[in-house]
Formats: C-alpha cells, sequence, structure tokens
C-alpha cells in the first residue's frame, strides 16, 4: 500500500503566503465585481430641456400645494414617481464632493418598498448607489424614512453607508436651522416632523399613502 508523499515543512510553510495571498486576491476581485454591478433597474430620466424647471414642478405639483394651503383646511395631494424623476433630472448633475461624483437619482415607489438609486463615480469606479427603505408616519404623526438597506452595486454596505452619511451631516450641515437638521434625521433612521414650506406657505403632512408609482398625502396648513 502506497503512502501520500509530505511535502517537507520548509514548503509547507513557503506556500502558506501563496496561498493566502491567492484568497486575498479573490476576495478582493469578488468585492469589486459586486460593486461594480450595475442593476437594471437603474435608468434616470434624461428631459429635453434640462435647463428648463420641471413642468411637473411648476404646473402640478407646486399649484396644486399653494392653491390648497391658501384655504387653511386640510387637503390631499399626489406626488408621482414620474414627476418626482423630472425635478431630479433637471438639476446640474454630477454633483461633485472630495473625489466622489453622484449623477442623476431616480426614485421607484410601491407599497412593498421605496428605493432611491444613484451612479456614483470614485477614482475610476463607476457603481449605483442603491438606497432602500419604507416611509412611513407614526402613531404620533412624525415622519420615518426606515432605511433597511443601502448597496454599492450588489455590495451591502448598510452600516458603513450610516456611518459615512451620518459625519457629512455633522460636518457639512447646520443643525441650528430646523430644515437642516431633518437630514441627521434622514441618515440616523430617526423620525422627524414631516413639515412643508413652499413659497411662505407651511403644512405638516399628516397621512401618508404608498401607491404604485405614487404617494398620497394629506397635509394640514399651518398659520404663521
Amino acid at each position: 500500500m502506497e503512502t501520500q508523499k509530505k511535502l517537507p515543512p520548509l514548503k509547507r510553510r513557503r506556500l502558506w503566503p501563496v496561498a493566502v495571498g491567492g484568497l486575498l486576491l479573490l476576495a478582493v476581485v469578488l468585492l469589486v465585481t459586486l460593486a461594480a454591478y450595475n442593476p437594471r433597474s437603474y435608468a434616470p430620466l434624461i428631459p429635453e430641456n434640462p435647463q428648463q424647471v420641471s413642468p411637473y414642478l411648476t404646473h402640478t405639483l407646486g399649484p396644486d400645494f399653494y392653491n390648497n394651503v391658501q384655504m387653511d383646511e386640510p387637503f390631499e395631494l399626489i406626488v408621482e414617481q414620474a414627476g418626482l424623476n423630472d425635478i431630479f433630472s433637471r438639476y446640474p448633475w454630477p454633483f461633485v464632493d472630495d473625489g466622489i461624483s453622484v449623477y442623476t437619482p431616480m426614485i421607484s415607489i410601491s407599497p412593498q418598498q421605496t428605493v432611491l438609486m444613484a451612479q456614483v463615480d470614485f477614482k475610476g469606479l463607476s457603481t449605483i448607489l442603491s438606497v432602500y427603505g419604507s416611509p412611513c408616519l407614526d402613531s404620533e404623526g412624525m415622519m420615518n424614512l426606515n432605511i433597511q438597506s443601502v448597496y454599492l452595486g450588489a455590495l451591502p454596505i448598510t452600516p458603513l453607508a450610516r456611518s459615512l452619511a451620518k459625519q457629512y451631516v455633522l460636518e457639512h450641515f447646520n443643525l441650528n436651522d430646523p430644515i437642516e437638521a431633518v437630514n441627521l434625521a434622514f441618515v440616523t433612521n430617526q423620525p422627524f416632523d414631516p413639515v412643508v414650506q413652499i413659497a411662505g406657505h407651511t403644512a405638516r403632512i399628516t397621512e401618508l399613502n404608498i401607491e404604485p408609482a405614487r404617494a398620497r398625502l394629506v397635509l394640514k396648513p399651518i398659520k404663521r
């Protein structure tokens, strides 16, 4: 009966660095592949006249809010997914900060989950950042985005994304400003008062119903 030949101890020690290096290289390739994955669902709107203010904002959403808020009674406001994507598409993208470029975002709204996606470029790597949430109002009327997960391509980065986003908000936003302070609630997944202010008029969201491709809101005007 033949016995298996064993490698001398010196050769075994030399093979360990090669094996570990190979595993590390494989892990890096896997991470880069996952991070570089681009979901087919990311298809941002390309407007015909990107310099023009969104017609949805000026002819639909804005007038609906402005005309109803002056009545001093609760009113319904429907926010369409297509309209939001039209508004997003007209910002002068990309947004560039500290070597990171963020391109046109898009939003997908459904009763099960709302997804915000955007292309992100950093040091030659181009990928899609996807944020999954389920916005709702709690029993006290506070809004919570319920951000459940964050992906870079197909790579889950939820804890890292929350930490980096919180740090960015603390460094770049004035938390003494009630409006800017809401950004901290966004990234820390904390509830906040859902107050909307447009053209000098203020209202609070008192009901939120998510439907396919749109959100149905009930707002109550606030007198200043």
